[in-house]
């Protein structure tokens, strides 16, 4: 008997063994009463008592520290947003006061030399503003027709004459409806995600001449909501357009900006004319503060790292340290009493386990505690080795015994020797009584013969050497059915040199001879050998029809489930479980029926896994 039957003898004897232990049999003693007072003395009872005092002290310098910090830190970038936005207002104000634009408009109107004109103003809003970090883009739009744009576009801002563009395309309309109402005023208008200071530029009698758009450069008026302390991201408001949106964070995250935003500004709440109004969500990790500039409410909302938020409390860390150096030499205590009374004990039976899989029956765990639950059983388990290995050499005893008796018995019933020596003197004969055809067949028996005894034990033949068993047996065959019997061979005589299984194509076309055919007995085949991609394809083909009995057989056979007690089909179960063996599987046999009279059997052997 090979190794893989005294694995499966032993596998069902392992099996039987460990049915009839029964770990229900111990009780629980001083092992598992251990295990219960270490859990308990070193983890729970510490990290319970260590958890409320780190809990009530947190819980209460976290909401000091974070409120205290984030108020004053978002008031400062507010009053800083505040002072920028002046600055810009102010910057305003310089086109009207300075009176440049008015003097040259008035000489325009005297004169009517327009290009004088726009060389001083387009001189005099470069000369101002082309430099300016607040300001991105400076516009000037007279009510009167003219033939020149007039503008400047900071540098510093970086900005181009794009944006200029963008701003007649999308704004214009709206800064001069705005402008109409507007008087000698100013006022903040969010268009486009674009935010536009807009002011009239005045005569003598305060009759509008013209207006004055000037982009606010966000990022750098707003650049210091981005160095709140803890601060994610964050929105901006003026009074309810978003001028700024969140762009860093995730969907999740975004969406619960919005939404306290919503609750918190969105509906008015905050709002002073004369202080900040501010508020904190330290469980939301969200703040708020707004604000009014220029008589508009601006109204900042800031996403805000808990994390950074509660890393900042010394008193926690602290804490945390204390905990960390105390749960250090409890988590080796608990670590060495588990490992040396559970972990290797375990260690050691999967490791015993293992060497008897692989053969060494017999195998025993020595230097094992006998005082717990896992000394008993180890015990056991060396006992149960033992006794299996006991039990397996005589099973094994006795197959080889009864292995011997039948290889005796058949060597008794024939001699290939004799058989072939025999045939051969009955094919003379035949032969000197001029009978070819039965010579022929003798000939043709004797090739089969030798196919099968397999003399020269060849696992492994050319597709040449298979075909001549092939045509043996198709001799045969041919003189059994006569006319009614009707074969074709496509075989790619390039493959010939290649090297197959031995006896894989003549059992496919025994079973088509034993199984195909129609209603009136005719047999017609064909035998196809040929390459295609990386693939060796065998297919015999023959007329007739596979039915539902015949095809749940066959499925049985082909997926090794049915055990043969007959020997119907059996030549192709037994070639389709070796290609699986030899090549995996991807190859093996199928057969089906794509089409009524028509029965295809087909072997797939991936060309790289043939020798």
């Amino acid at each position: 008997m090979d190794k893989a039957g005294k694995n499966g003898k032993m596998s069902t004897k392992f099996s039987n063994i460990k049915a009839s232990f029964n770990v229900n049999q111990f009780k629980r003693s001083d092992l598992t009463r251990g295990m219960i007072r270490v859990i308990l003395m070193c983890w729970f009872i510490p990290c319970l008592a260590l958890a409320i005092v780190l809990f009530y002290v947190a819980e209460t310098k976290t909401n000091e520290q974070i409120n205290d910090t984030v108020n004053t830190s978002m008031e400062n970038a507010a009053e800083i947003c505040r002072t920028n936005i002046m600055a810009a207002i102010e910057e305003s104000k310089r086109a009207s006061y300075d009176g440049v634009i008015r003097a040259s408009y008035n000489s325009y109107k005297k004169n009517g030399n327009d290009a004088q004109m726009y060389d001083e103003i387009s001189s005099y809003l470069n000369n101002t503003y082309k430099y300016s970090a607040l300001i991105s883009n400076t516009i000037l739009l007279f009510n009167m027709k003219t033939p020149y744009q007039y503008y400047a576009y900071s540098n510093m801002a970086g900005s181009t004459y794009a944006n200029i563009n963008e701003f007649m395309a999308n704004a214009l309309s709206t800064v001069s409806s705005v402008a109409k109402n507007l008087g000698t005023g100013t006022k903040f208008v969010e268009i486009s995600n674009h935010l536009y200071l807009i002011r009239n530029i005045v005569n003598s009698q305060y009759k509008p001449i013209a207006i004055l758009v000037m982009e606010i450069n966000k990022s750098y008026i707003f650049k210091s909501i981005d160095n709140v302390v803890w601060a994610q991201d964050s929105l901006i408001y003026l009074e309810n357009d978003m001028i700024k949106n969140c762009s860093s964070l995730d969907t999740m995250d975004r969406k619960k900006l919005l939404y306290f935003a919503n609750e918190k500004v969105m509906n008015g709440e905050g709002i002073t004319d004369s202080v900040l109004k501010y508020g904190c969500n330290k469980n939301k990790g969200m703040s708020y503060i707004t604000m009014s500039v220029n008589n508009q409410r601006l109204s900042f909302v800031i996403k805000l790292d808990r994390v950074g938020m509660l890393s900042e409390n010394n008193v926690a860390v602290y804490v945390y340290i204390i905990i960390i150096l105390l749960l250090i030499p409890l988590f080796f205590a608990t670590f060495y009493y588990f490992y040396t009374n559970v972990s290797k004990p375990i260690s050691s039976l999967v490791k015993a386990s293992e060497k008897i899989e692989n053969g060494e029956y017999g195998y025993e765990i020595s230097d094992f505690n006998k005082k717990n639950e896992f000394g008993t059983l180890i015990d056991t388990f060396n006992h149960m080795s033992v006794s299996l290995e006991q039990s397996f050499e005589r099973i094994y005893a006795e197959e080889i015994a009864v292995r011997d008796a039948k290889m005796q018995a058949l060597q008794s019933q024939i001699n290939p020797h004799f058989l072939n020596n025999t045939l051969e003197i009955i094919n003379w004969k035949a032969r000197i009584a001029g009978n070819n055809d039965v010579s022929k067949m003798i000939e043709s028996l004797s090739v089969m013969m030798e196919a099968t005894m397999n003399r020269n034990n060849e696992s492994f033949i050319s597709i040449k050497k298979e075909m001549d068993y092939v045509n043996a047996y198709l001799y045969i065959i041919v003189q059994r059915f006569g006319s009614k019997f009707q074969f074709k061979k496509e075989v790619d005589e390039t493959l010939f040199n290649i090297k197959i299984p031995r006896l894989i194509v003549q059992p496919l076309v025994e079973n088509m001879v034993e199984h195909g055919g129609d209603i009136y007995g005719n047999r017609i085949g064909k035998l196809k050998i040929y390459e295609k991609e990386d693939y060796l394809y065998i297919v015999v083909e023959n007329n007739g029809n596979i039915s539902e009995h015949d095809r749940k057989q066959i499925d049985s056979l082909l997926n090794d489930m049915e055990n043969i007690k007959n020997h119907s089909h059996i030549g192709i179960r037994n070639v389709n479980k070796r290609l699986k063996i030899l090549y995996g599987e991807d190859s093996g046999l199928t057969i089906s029926n794509p089409q009524d009279n028509l029965t295809v059997s087909e072997i797939k052997i991936k060309k790289s896994k043939l020798s």
